[in-house]
């Protein structure tokens, strides 16, 4: 058990984790920041893990400061993940509740919108079709302040309540744990269906608003935030009340620019050498021969993407000299690659806005699935094998073969 406090005198604060005794061999690095974060690095075969354990101060002015501090080291220890390539899970005590807390200034939301904007994924809320459950349970109600977060594309995640536990799984196995989400047939949806759904719509608008807020407010003066989170909630619980829909496995993985591909490709060899090299296992001569044998071509790469950039002379020997040679390479692509990743989430955001607003105009269709953060997928099968007459028959004529 690991606990981390403040060195301060204030009592209210303090994280802990419980590591699996498998586990604590994969531990490299142990971070603390004043009682609130609490970060474990740890090192699996080509795959490398941040958890970071979060306690987000309650609401209010005495504690501003400390929240603004609290992000400002959470981005840091981020962008240091996001350039050394690991995947990131975060989670803890947020003292935020989107529903119950709706209230609040937009200020007391700035954690989650920041993991937000940078494609993390709300688990709870992902993985529940009746919405996310409460986590703390007071004389007045219960709210939901504790959450867990994940960066793009985290290997598998096996979710309990207030707890969580991590596997590295293949993709033929995510069926198999029911690492799944939901998607909406809305080409298939008949026009009852479509009628039924925009009645749930425009009845549970008014019903959620009047819950969230005074009913005697005018609905005119909440913030633009607050009115689409109410019609997005509002939405998907429509949609799984009248909407044909199925289960699919998740195994989505956020796609980017081939420049930006093959940078975090030099990025990752530079580290897996620089790993190699620097192990406590004993040298495998074989393995270090072909990082040596490619070196050149990924610093080739690297050339073609900076195209002002000379790669200085270097030598294999003494070890000592090349180690520093792949570092101060290793700290250009780490720099350059953490500037390209902030370009395009940039990109990203402005890119699916204008898109957003063209599907809103153009197809509602499209739009009700962006909203509801689902894909369209299809099969186009250009080719169907089928017996005519007791003769096996190949169709290619797409004619045909609808």
């Amino acid at each position: 058990m690991l606990m981390a406090c403040s060195s301060s005198s204030r009592p209210h604060n303090g994280v802990g984790i419980l590591l699996r005794n498998s586990l604590h061999k994969h531990v490299q690095t142990i971070d603390l920041w004043n009682g609130r974060l609490l970060k474990l690095d740890l090192f699996f075969h080509q795959t490398k893990i941040s958890i970071i354990f979060i306690y987000y101060p309650p609401s209010g002015s005495i504690h501003q400061s400390i929240c603004a501090d609290l992000i400002a080291k959470l981005l840091s220890w981020l962008d240091h993940a996001r350039a050394n390539n690991y995947f990131v899970i975060i989670l803890g005590d947020f003292n935020i509740d989107e529903v119950a807390h709706s209230n609040y200034s937009s200020t007391h939301f700035k954690l989650l919108r920041l993991l937000s904007s940078q494609f993390f994924t709300d688990h709870q809320a992902h993985s529940s079709t009746d919405g996310p459950d409460p986590t703390f349970f007071h004389d007045n109600g219960s709210s939901r302040l504790d959450y867990i977060w994940s960066s793009p594309g985290f290997p598998a995640l096996v979710f309990f309540r207030k707890c969580s536990c991590l596997a590295i799984l293949a993709k033929s196995r995510l069926k198999q744990k029911k690492e799944l989400r939901t998607i909406f047939f809305y080409t298939s949806t008949s026009d009852e269906q479509w009628n039924n759904f925009t009645t749930e719509v425009d009845d549970s608008l008014g019903v959620y608003l009047d819950r969230q807020y005074n009913s005697r407010l005018d609905f005119s003066f909440l913030s633009l935030d607050r009115m689409w989170h109410a019609l997005k909630a509002v939405i998907l619980s429509a949609a799984i009340e009248t909407l044909p829909f199925q289960k699919v496995s998740n195994t989505h993985r956020h796609s980017y620019s081939p420049e930006l591909t093959k940078l975090i490709a030099i990025n990752k060899f530079l580290d897996r050498f620089l790993y190699r090299l620097t192990t406590r296992r004993s040298i495998r001569p074989t393995q270090i021969s072909q990082m040596m044998a490619v070196l050149p071509s990924h610093l080739d790469n690297l050339v073609s993407l900076l195209p002002d950039y000379l790669v200085p002379t270097y030598s294999t020997t003494p070890v000592s000299e090349f180690k520093l040679f792949l570092r101060s390479q290793k700290n250009l692509v780490s720099a350059f690659l953490s500037t390209k990743f902030a370009q395009h989430f940039t990109d990203s955001v402005e890119y699916y806005t204008a898109l957003r607003d063209e599907h809103f105009s153009t197809s509602l269709g499209t739009f009700i699935d962006s909203a509801l953060s689902i894909e369209k997928r299809s099969i186009v099968l250009d080719r169907v094998l089928v017996v005519l007459d007791l003769i096996p028959t190949l169709l290619t004529d797409p004619s045909n073969i609808k």
